[in-house]
């Protein structure tokens, strides 16, 4: 017998972000400016406690900035 075509899920998601974060030298701590504009260090294992024993998807990006030449109709 086939699978119904009617599912119905709910999904729950716990997110955690840090935007323009630095990673210490040891990955050991993340320094970031908060909404005051004061910095703040907090520590990785600190941040993933709270999932301690839950399933995760674990992503990490890492952002460069570059200027880039933009060509004009005089070239």
């Amino acid at each position: 017998m086939a699978a119904s075509a009617l599912k119905f899920v709910r999904t729950t998601t716990d997110k955690l972000t840090i935007k323009g974060g630095l990673l210490s030298e040891d990955c050991g701590s993340i320094a970031y400016v908060d909404e005051n504009k004061e910095e703040q260090e907090v520590n990785v294992s600190d941040l993933l406690s709270a999932f301690k024993n839950q399933v995760i998807d674990f992503s990490i990006a890492l952002k460069t900035d570059e200027d880039l030449d933009i060509p004009t109709e005089e070239e």
